[in-house]
């Protein structure tokens, strides 16, 4: 089996669907959060093969009450991870009953002639991306719902993978300059910055900023699509416990960013110059803003000022080399932490 990579998707003896995060696991877990379980109420699935969506949005608040529930109905779905210092949802390998590869079935939906309309817009959609930025059919993959065939063409959406980082900037540049795959509802627009508003610390201003910053989702034919980036399986250099995060509390200040390279990926990173943040009584220089939290991945380019606000964590590494990173979308600041736009008044 290949090495299993950031959003793909993971079957479990009972059924559950969980969605791997990351590219770091160990040893006998993958890391992965809950997305859908067996229902009969659900409105995902096929004839009687129903599911229901365990999170109503992708945010720290609702991934903390989904590791709760599975901690006190599925306990071996968490653990306490001793390399990052904080309880997580895993799968234990032993419990995996069927792997779903984003890049496979977007290839078995290509070759096919018997697709509904949202798996043909699918692939229509991925035929327009390639053409447009040169990129190949064969670095694209199919992810959520329409990966596992529980997708509703009512309602469901078409969520992509580009598989590395090259072919990610060439897909984004060719999304700027195609006109009818952007978003062009506005009602659609009214919609989203009034979730970011309620889920999100932002201030109006700086919510239709980031929603202008946003390029991986828009519309095609009127469906709601988003691009995710995939490490390619030979740039994967992360190893489970090459490195161990300790928490130093929460912490705020500004920063420009020097680097956006990595901010493609989750966990994104964003080099950065001037963030200075107090930790022990001493002042400790951060250069690294990392993010969990995939709302904020690729937003920024080099020279632009951001506001954070995260979870200040020394990171060790083997060789016991050690520096500071803030991260974002950890569960102690529980959705209140934030790369934010830093606006001229």
């Amino acid at each position: 089996m290949r090495r299993l990579r950031d959003r793909d998707f993971l079957r479990t003896r009972e059924g559950f669907l969980f969605c791997i995060v990351g590219y770091a696991h160990p040893r006998n877990r993958v890391i992965s959060y809950l997305k859908y379980i067996p229902s009969s109420d659900g409105i995902w699935g096929v004839g009687s093969e129903r599911y229901a969506r365990t999170m109503p949005n992708y945010t720290i608040p609702s991934l903390l009450s989904n590791i709760e529930m599975l901690k006190k109905s599925y306990p071996h779905y968490v653990f306490h991870s001793k390399v990052f210092n904080i309880e997580m949802s895993a799968v234990p390998r032993n419990y995996i009953a069927e792997c779903y590869l984003p890049e496979v079935k977007l290839q078995t939906l290509s070759a096919s002639n018997k697709l509904d309309l949202l798996q043909k817009e699918t692939v229509e959609l991925v035929s327009a991306l390639s053409s447009e930025s040169g990129v190949s059919k064969y670095d694209f993959g199919i992810t959520g719902s329409i990966l596992m065939d529980i997708h509703n063409p009512l309602f469901s959406d078409i969520d992509l993978t580009i598989c590395g980082e090259t072919n990610t900037w060439k897909v984004r540049k060719a999304l700027k300059q195609i006109s009818d795959l952007s978003f062009q509802h506005k009602s659609y627009e009214k919609r989203t910055l009034d979730r970011w508003l309620k889920n999100y610390s932002l201030t109006v201003n700086e919510a239709k900023t980031i929603y202008k910053l946003r390029w991986n989702y828009g519309h095609f034919k009127g469906r709601p699509f988003s691009i995710h980036a995939i490490r390619k399986h030979l740039d994967i250099s992360e190893r489970y416990g090459a490195k161990h995060f300790f928490p130093q509390g929460l912490v705020e200040g500004t920063a420009e960013v020097t680097v956006a390279d990595e901010s493609l990926f989750l966990p994104c990173t964003y080099k950065v110059r001037g963030l200075e943040v107090k930790s022990g009584g001493h002042i400790v220089e951060i250069n690294d803003v990392v993010s969990y939290d995939g709302f904020y991945i690729g937003l920024y380019e080099a020279g632009d000022q951001i506001s954070v606000r995260g979870k200040l964590e020394r990171v060790i590494s083997k060789d016991g080399s050690n520096n500071f990173r803030v991260l974002i979308g950890s569960l102690e600041a529980k959705g209140g932490d934030y790369i934010k736009p830093k606006l001229l008044n």
